[in-house]
């Protein structure tokens, strides 16, 4: 596993980041210009469903507005968002961090001082720091995915 790989937008440029524990699959002749702007569509075409939920997911959180997540996804979300899958590559990120799914929470603990947000699936808000679920439905349903994204959105 390439733990060292960035997607998207660099730590000086993204307003979030995603801490994510599984790495997609990347064109074979993946370059450096495929990583720091890389496509949505060749993403879900190469990974399939799986991918097409996380990047949707990540899309409806941040998206300026609510009702343009899609063509956020398409077109704009790697110009804002950045990828991470090591804790050590945010080392000196200072910027909202949403910790995906429970790989990373023997290192990365939820705060005490976090925030409970939703019911029966729940994410866990300490800004900058957002411990969430697994970017897939059944875990991370869109009454949740608007409730993190009215709390992290009130700043």
């Amino acid at each position: 596993m390439m733990v060292d790989l960035w997607l998207g937008a660099c730590k000086k440029e993204a307003d979030c980041v995603f801490l994510l524990p599984n790495v997609p699959i990347l064109p074979a002749a993946v370059g450096l210009s495929f990583l720091t702007r890389p496509s949505a569509s060749v993403l879900i075409e190469l990974n399939g469903n799986h991918w097409r939920k996380i990047l949707t997911i990540m899309s409806k959180l941040i998206a300026p507005r609510y009702d343009s997540w899609k063509i956020f996804r398409d077109v704009q979300l790697f110009d804002r968002v950045g990828v991470a899958f090591s804790v050590d590559q945010l080392d000196d990120y200072k910027g909202l961090v949403f910790i995906v799914g429970n790989t990373f929470r023997d290192v990365w603990p939820v705060a005490d001082c976090a925030q409970t947000i939703g019911d029966s699936h729940q994410a866990f808000v300490h800004l900058p720091h957002v411990w969430c679920p697994y970017l897939d439905y059944r875990q991370f349903p869109n009454v949740l995915i608007e409730a993190l994204r009215e709390r992290i959105l009130e700043k």
